[in-house]
């Protein structure tokens, strides 16, 4: 029993690591936005997630009418900020 509870742990541990890490980035990343640009930016990213689960949805209800393994739909983009796009760029290269 200690150890599946050993296990248990481990992955929680894992986990909150893997969270952590993933708010680290977006922190860095907010420093660099007015309150106005990050707002936006969350109302883009909300906006294209439910696009995308709708053009999700569409495309299964498609495949399976005509009875054929559904397409992958790519996620749409439908703006970033200026400063973003130049940062990664730089990064890039």
């Amino acid at each position: 029993m200690e150890i599946i509870a050993a296990i248990v742990e481990a992955i929680i541990a894992i986990i909150s690591a893997i969270i952590e890490a993933i708010v680290g980035i977006f922190v860095a990343g907010a420093e660099v936005l007015s309150i106005w640009e990050a707002a936006a930016l969350l109302l883009a990213l909300l906006i294209e997630m439910i696009l995308w689960v709708v053009l999700i949805f569409i495309e299964l209800i498609i495949a399976l009418f005509k009875w054929r393994r559904p397409k992958k739909v790519m996620k749409p983009v439908i703006w970033r900020p200026s400063k973003l796009k130049e940062k990664a760029t730089d990064e890039n290269n």
